[in-house]
């Protein structure tokens, strides 16, 4: 029962990285990358943090040290893509857990470099952070010795470093694959057919309610065949977490993910205070949906319905070409950034067997290329979808003047080029339509969007936090326990507007992040807000803001967020700010109401 394409989708070209799954350079360059890390311990390991260490000496070390990194990005990169490709396939699984283990090797051969560089006498750091030559590890160099306090000992971190693919790591793979396998049967209309997880999902935005209602039964039936396992994997990962939080010394199970942010607890709980005072426009927004679709009663399988003659399917083409203007609008160069994506390979669209659900944009390294990981079903929503990680992809390819230690961004600041993007592509679509129905849908569309990006991925964030607060207070968490976590935390969003009835409680069972990167999803929110202050200002300033913009995305992970939006004149720290974010989409919702 796959949704039938009709046209073909483009595929990933890997052959830039290796030639397949069976390409002998991976293995050369396996035993060179362990024979390497040998090699560099053996010629600085306790030289950096020597009293004698000066700025020539850290920078040569510095710079062979990413020409060790960027190898073990390539080989990496390679392995976890292709399996992200078919998790299924058990040639990949070994291909990627081989790499996993050849790389723990070469981190624990590299863990020194790092410790000493944390732990700089006071006099080399001084002279090290006053070095031109240094320029462009400042950043770096300040933010390990931010982390140093949080390093055990080198025997410890070893030790930590060589068995976590049989640790959380394990739990992780174990974790895709039970997903990756999962079959999901959709019964509607005397019919049976089993969908992958991405088929079954897109049909909860189906404007039939019941094949809504058959669809959410079909998603809750599957999780309920993985819930002991799902259970019992988050469970070992919130205990893990516990213990090695313990042992660095976080005082709270999402410090770690603060400081790997680079923000402040404080600016996040304001983040997140800010984000529940305003749960009353969600349900405000599902009162009026309730009336626009004539049902009373919303439940969970009524949150994405469509308003309206929404159900018009956009060929993958079609989607390009609204993206590319939209793009274009904004300034011929994003438009021009993103062409090779479509022109050389960088995107994989089609839903298929055994492939990861969702979407991703991967960055490797500066000097290469990213790759863009899509479910493609022909629906509205995957245009945003498409214009959120070209957004991801444009934002990698700017910072690639950046070295490879400065140049991911942290997560908050990840999610800013790829919510832009599709603020660009929602104004490019409002301005075509003319009727009152067309613009009430495009309203509710995106609405629903800005929900999912804020007030959902902050009711998960509350969620992620009272999981592990209960798994470290009470031990090992019963389902029915993080069911009632799960509910709770989601149903504030929605007060008496909408009903998340019983077979949505294990839904949390099909979340990655909370499995992949903890506390990951408050960046989701920050990027969200954020933007909407950031498009605020562009309508307001027009082509003058165009070049800070970009900008903006080219320093990459060069300075904390604070540092690049204060140069915008932002003050993170500052709860209007945030507020100000979710006036515009309460703006949104007004107008919605007026037209309505």
């Amino acid at each position: 029962m796959m949704t039938p394409m009709t046209e073909s989708l483009p595929t990933w070209d890997l052959t830039d990285l290796y030639a397949g799954v069976d390409d002998p350079a991976i293995a050369a360059d396996l035993a060179a990358m362990i024979d390497d890390a040998g090699a560099f311990a053996g010629t600085y390991k306790g030289t950096l943090a020597a009293a004698s260490a000066n700025p020539p000496h850290l920078l040569t070390a510095i710079l062979m040290y990413e020409t060790l990194l960027a190898r073990i990005y390539k080989v990496s990169s390679f392995s976890s893509l292709l399996f992200s490709l078919d998790a299924k396939d058990q040639k990949r699984g070994a291909l990627m857990q081989k790499v996993r283990e050849a790389s723990s090797d070469v981190q624990s051969k590299l863990l020194f470099f790092d410790l000493e560089l944390g732990t700089l006498p006071d006099e080399v750091y001084s002279a090290a952070i006053a070095s031109d030559a240094l320029a462009d590890y400042h950043h770096y160099l300040e933010q390990q010795r931010s982390h140093a306090r949080h390093f055990l000992s080198e025997p410890e971190e070893k030790i930590l470093v060589e068995t976590a693919n049989s640790r959380g790591r394990a739990f992780v793979r174990l974790f895709d694959e039970i997903g990756a396998r999962t079959t999901y049967t959709l019964e509607y209309g005397g019919e049976s057919g089993e969908v992958p997880q991405s088929e079954i999902l897109s049909k909860l935005y189906e404007p039939d309610r019941e094949l809504r209602k058959a669809a959410a039964a079909g998603v809750s039936k599957a999780l309920a065949q993985n819930a002991h396992a799902g259970t019992y994997i988050y469970n070992t990962l919130l205990h893990e977490k516990d213990v090695i939080d313990r042992l660095r010394g976080y005082p709270a199970p999402e410090a770690s993910r603060h400081l790997a942010n680079e923000l402040d607890a404080a600016v996040i709980e304001t983040v997140t205070s800010v984000c529940v005072a305003n749960f009353d426009m969600v349900a405000d927004y599902y009162r009026i949906k309730g009336k626009l679709l004539d049902i009373p009663d919303l439940t969970h399988y009524d949150r994405y319905a469509p308003i309206g003659d929404t159900n018009e399917e956009i060929p993958y083409s079609a989607g390009k070409d609204i993206v590319l203007e939209a793009f274009a609008g904004f300034s011929p160069r994003l438009a021009e950034l993103v062409e090779p994506f479509f022109q050389n390979g960088w995107i994989d669209a089609p839903v298929a067997e055994g492939k990861r659900s969702g979407a991703f944009c991967a960055g490797v390294t500066p000097d290469h290329h990213p790759y863009v990981l899509l479910n493609y079903t022909n629906k509205a929503r995957d245009v945003m979808t498409l214009a959120h990680e070209l957004g991801h992809g444009v934002h990698d390819v700017l910072a690639s003047r950046n070295t490879l230690l400065n140049y991911h961004p942290v997560l908050p600041m990840a999610e800013t080029a790829s919510t832009f993007a599709e603020m660009l592509v929602y104004q490019t679509l409002s301005k075509r339509l003319d009727s009152r129905e067309d613009r009430i849908a495009l309203i509710c569309d995106k609405l629903e969007d800005s929900f999912a990006t804020i007030f959902r991925q902050i009711s998960m964030y509350r969620f992620e936090q009272d999981a592990h607060r209960e798994r470290r207070e009470h031990g090992e968490v019963p389902i029915e326990r993080f069911n009632e976590l799960w509910q709770a935390n989601q149903q504030a969003m929605f007060g008496d507007a909408l009903t998340l009835g019983d077979e949505h409680a294990a839904w949390w069972l099909y979340i990655p992040h909370i499995i992949h990167t903890p506390f990951y999803v408050y960046a989701y929110a920050f990027g969200e807000l954020l933007v909407m202050s950031l498009y605020a200002r562009y309508e307001e300033e027009g082509d003058a803001f165009i070049e800070h913009y970009f900008e903006l995305l080219a320093v990459g992970g060069s300075k904390t967020p604070a540092q690049m939006l204060s140069e915008m004149g932002i003050d993170v720290a500052d709860r209007a700010f945030w507020q100000g974010g979710c006036d515009v989409v309460r703006a949104r919702l007004s107008e919605l109401q007026g037209i309505v």
